[in-house]
């Protein structure tokens, strides 16, 4: 679970550094998140760099044989709304790379990734040690704001399962501050 949630904020990172304006669509099946990185970070126009505000939300989350205590404990902590800020810097929109995503070690390909036209729809999948992931995120951008929803399914490596649902919101919200 912890690799696809590392993959939730890499995502929005992604989404960052994708374009606005006459940007290209980005349209591929099967393919590295470091390849995908590199057609966005080529497809056109990028976000300006700046602070970015985030709001992640988690919805349901199910995971079978969890004893009840803690299953509660885990819904009530997830229940909070998390928010954070992250600054995008020039050199970041320039040249993205997958080290930005926390995608360095492959063990996640993107099965479908569509970007273009202010909406966004894919699917990666996720293979280590701890077991399977799956992730579909579908969502709406604009230059400065993107909106988006994840449902994440997954199996530890002793076979436990997992899934679960999140949303996600984020503006610029000017320059950054040095405090993101």
């Amino acid at each position: 679970m912890r690799q696809l949630i590392v993959s939730a904020f890499a995502f929005a990172g992604l989404l960052a550094l994708s374009g606005c304006g006459e940007q290209k669509t980005v349209d591929v099946r099967n393919e590295s998140v470091a390849d995908v990185v590199a057609k966005v970070g080529n497809s056109g126009p990028h976000f300006l760099p700046g602070r970015w505000e985030s709001q992640m939300k988690f919805g349901k989350l199910d995971m079978p044989g969890l004893p009840p205590e803690m299953a509660a404990m885990m819904e009530k902590s997830m229940a909070e709304e998390r928010s954070f800020a992250s600054c995008l810097t020039k050199a970041d929109v320039e040249k993205p790379g997958s080290s930005f995503f926390g995608q360095e070690n492959n063990k996640c390909k993107y099965d479908s990734f569509t970007m273009g036209g202010g909406r966004i729809d894919a699917k990666l999948s996720c293979n280590d040690d701890e077991g399977t992931q799956e992730m579909t995120m579908n969502g709406v951008y604009t230059p400065e704001t993107y909106a988006m929803t994840m449902s994440i399914k997954g199996k530890r490596a002793g076979g436990q399962a997992m899934n679960m649902t999140m949303s996600m919101t984020a503006k610029r919200a000017g320059e950054c501050t040095g405090k993101e």
